[in-house]
C-alpha cells in the first residue's frame, strides 16, 4: 500500500506542469578574478581599480525587471525575454538567464548571472567635419549611480551654431514602481533646452498598459534650409547645402496611453491606443536682413508668404490621434551587427507603428491657416536572417492630408546587409547599406540632410540638403584578435560611400552625385556601457582635389 501512494504520487509530480523554484542572483565584477589574478604592474593596478571603485548593481534592481518569480509556471520564453529585458537596461554584460536544474517536485531553479559594466563614464565625443567644423561634448555621466540603476550627468559641449552645457536625469522603476522618470536641462548659447517625461512603458511584451506624458520647452537657433535654385540662391547647380540660422522656439505637451490587444504569450503582439499633441511654435527672427552659410546676406522677407512651408508651420498646433503598434516574438543574439562586439537581440518579425489624426482647425490649430488637415506618421522595421547575417528594411513617414496649401508629405527607406565570415569575435565583416529618402512642400528645417553624421564623410555635417536624398555604402572590414587592456575591441575597415541630396528645383544630374572612399579605425568598448561603434577615417572625395580628409564619427547605420 505504502509502495501503492508514493508510485501515485511520483505520477503525480511527473504530469504536473513545472514551475519556478529559486531565482539566484550572480554579479560578476568587472574584471573576472582569474583576468586580475593573470594581469600584471600597471595593467594590474587598473584592473583593480575599475572592480574596486565602481559599485556592483544592487540585486533588488535586477530582481524587479525579472518576469517570473518563485512559484510562477515555468515558462522558457520568459526566461529570453528577461535576459532581453537586463541587456536593454545598458549597464550589465555578459547576461545569462538559465534554468540550471529541476526538482523532483517539478520547481526548476533559475540562475540569473550578469558581469558588471563600467558605468561612470568621464567621456569626450568629438566629431570632425571635412570643412573644419566641430561638434564636441564632455560628459561626467553615471547610467548606474551607487548601483540603483538611476542615470544622473552632467556635460559642456558646443556644435556648428553654438556652446552649452546640459544636466539630466533618468530613473527606472520610480518609487519601485513601475514608473519611468526623466528629466532634461540645457543652457546654450542660443537658447535652452528644458524637457520632463513621465512614462510607465510597456516592461513586457504581455505588458497590458503603457502611458507617456511628456511636456517641454526648447529655444535655439535652427538651421533653415534653402534651394540654390530659389529666391536666396546663386547656382541652381551648386553643390553644397544653403542655410540660414532662423532663432526657433517650441513648447509642447503630449499623452498618450495604449493597452494590449492580443492574447499573452501566443502570436504577434498587437497594442492599440490614443493620445493627445500641443505644440506651439514660431520662428522669431527678423527676415529683413539674414545672414546665410556662403556670407551673403539676403532678406527673406518672401518666406512669409502665404503659400510658403515658413508661415503653414507657425501658430499653435493640436493633434488628438489614434495609436497602434504591434511586433513579434522571434530574437536572435548575434554580435557585430549595430555595435562592436556585444551581444545583440536582432528582431525577427515586422514591427510597426502609426498615429493618425486630425490636426486642423476643426481641433483647435492655427497653423497650417486654420485648414481641415488629416496628419499620418508611420514607422516600420524588419530584420531578415540571411547567410551569414541579416537583411534589414526600414521606412518611416508623415504626411499631411487637406487642401493643396496644407498637402505635405516626407519619407524615407533604409535597406542593408549586414555579414560576418570567420572567429565569432574576430570576424571579417561586411556591410552594404542604401538610403532614398523624398519630401514634398518641406519646411526647411525638416530637409533631408546628407554629410558627415549621415552617410558622407568628406562632406560637412550638412553638406548637401534638399527635399530628395539618395545614398549608399560598401564596407570591408575586419575585427582584430587582441581586446587591448581588455578594454576595447579594435578593427580597421575599407569603404566606398556615394551619394547626394538636393531640391527638386536644382539641377541635380548624375554628374551631382559625390563619391568618396576610404580606409579607417573601428573601436567599441567591451566593459563600458557605452557600445556605440566610434569611426575615424581617412577619406578622400573622388570628385575633388583627391586630398585625405580626417573625420571622426559615432552615429548612425552607416
Amino acid at each position: 500500500m505504502v509502495l501503492a501512494i508514493g508510485s501515485a504520487r511520483s505520477a503525480a509530480a511527473a504530469d504536473a506542469p513545472l514551475t519556478v523554484g529559486e531565482v539566484r542572483i550572480v554579479t560578476d565584477d568587472i574584471f573576472e578574478t582569474r583576468e586580475v589574478e593573470e594581469a600584471s604592474g600597471a595593467l594590474l593596478l587598473l584592473r583593480r581599480a575599475m572592480n574596486g571603485v565602481h559599485l556592483n548593481t544592487r540585486h533588488y534592481v535586477i530582481r524587479r525587471e525579472l518576469l517570473f518569480h518563485t512559484g510562477d509556471p515555468f515558462d522558457p520564453a520568459l526566461l529570453e525575454e528577461t535576459e532581453r529585458n537586463l541587456r536593454d537596461l545598458g549597464f550589465l554584460n555578459n547576461i545569462r538567464v538559465t534554468a540550471i536544474d529541476t526538482t523532483a517536485a517539478g520547481r526548476v531553479n533559475v540562475l540569473v548571472r550578469t558581469r558588471e559594466a563600467w558605468t561612470l563614464r568621464t567621456s569626450f565625443s568629438y566629431s570632425l567635419a571635412s570643412g573644419g567644423d566641430q561638434r564636441w561634448n564632455v560628459q561626467l555621466a553615471d547610467v548606474n549611480f551607487l548601483g540603483h540603476g538611476v542615470t544622473v550627468g552632467a556635460g559642456v559641449g558646443a556644435d556648428e551654431n553654438a556652446s552649452f552645457w546640459n544636466l539630466w536625469y533618468r530613473q527606472r522603476r520610480l518609487f519601485r514602481a513601475g514608473f519611468w522618470l526623466g528629466i532634461d536641462y540645457s543652457q546654450r548659447g542660443d537658447g535652452h533646452v528644458r524637457q520632463v517625461i513621465f512614462n510607465r512603458p510597456f516592461y513586457a511584451l504581455d505588458d497590458p498598459w503603457g502611458s507617456e506624458f511628456r511636456a517641454w520647452d526648447k529655444e535655439y537657433d535652427q538651421r533653415f534650409f534653402l534651394s540654390n535654385a530659389g529666391p536666396a540662391g546663386l547656382d541652381p547647380a551648386a553643390g553644397s547645402s544653403l542655410h540660414a540660422p532662423l532663432a526657433y522656439r517650441e513648447k509642447g505637451l503630449e499623452a498618450r496611453f495604449q493597452w494590449r490587444l492580443s492574447a499573452p504569450r501566443e502570436g504577434r503582439v498587437w497594442r492599440f491606443g490614443g493620445g493627445i499633441d500641443v505644440t506651439d511654435q514660431a520662428f522669431h527672427e527678423d527676415l529683413h536682413a539674414v545672414e546665410l552659410s556662403d556670407d551673403r546676406v539676403v532678406d527673406l522677407t518672401w518666406l512669409e508668404d502665404e503659400n510658403q512651408p515658413y508661415v503653414r508651420e507657425t501658430g499653435v498646433e493640436v493633434q488628438p490621434f489614434l495609436w497602434l503598434r504591434t511586433e513579434g516574438r522571434r530574437w536572435r543574439k548575434a554580435r557585430f551587427v549595430l555595435q562592436y562586439g556585444p551581444v545583440e537581440d536582432v528582431p525577427l518579425d515586422w514591427e510597426a507603428d502609426v498615429r493618425t489624426g486630425p490636426v486642423g482647425g476643426q481641433v483647435g490649430s492655427t497653423t497650417g491657416y486654420g485648414d481641415t488637415r488629416w496628419r499620418t506618421r508611420a514607422t516600420a522595421t524588419r530584420w531578415f536572417a540571411a547567410p551569414d547575417g541579416y537583411l534589414l528594411v526600414h521606412g518611416n513617414a508623415y504626411g499631411d492630408l487637406g487642401s493643396r496649401r496644407v498637402r505635405t508629405y516626407r519619407y524615407d527607406a533604409i535597406v542593408g546587409w549586414v555579414a560576418r565570415r570567420g572567429a565569432e569575435l574576430s570576424p571579417w565583416l561586411t556591410r552594404v547599406f542604401a538610403e532614398y529618402a523624398q519630401g514634398g512642400a518641406l519646411l526647411g528645417s525638416e530637409a533631408h540632410v546628407l554629410g558627415l553624421d549621415r552617410g558622407l564623410r568628406t562632406l560637412d555635417f550638412d553638406g548637401m540638403a534638399g527635399d530628395h536624398l539618395v545614398r549608399w555604402n560598401v564596407e570591408q572590414g575586419k575585427v582584430l584578435p587582441s581586446e587591448p587592456l581588455g578594454l576595447v575591441r579594435v578593427g580597421f575597415a575599407a569603404f566606398y560611400s556615394g551619394g547626394r541630396a538636393w531640391w527638386r528645383d536644382e539641377q541635380a544630374g548624375p554628374g551631382a552625385v559625390r563619391h568618396e572612399a576610404g580606409f579607417g579605425i573601428r573601436f567599441g568598448p567591451t566593459r563600458s556601457a557605452n557600445s556605440q561603434v566610434a569611426r575615424i577615417d581617412l577619406a578622400w572625395d573622388l570628385n575633388g582635389d583627391g586630398r585625405p580628409v580626417l573625420t571622426a564619427t559615432t552615429r548612425g547605420y552607416f
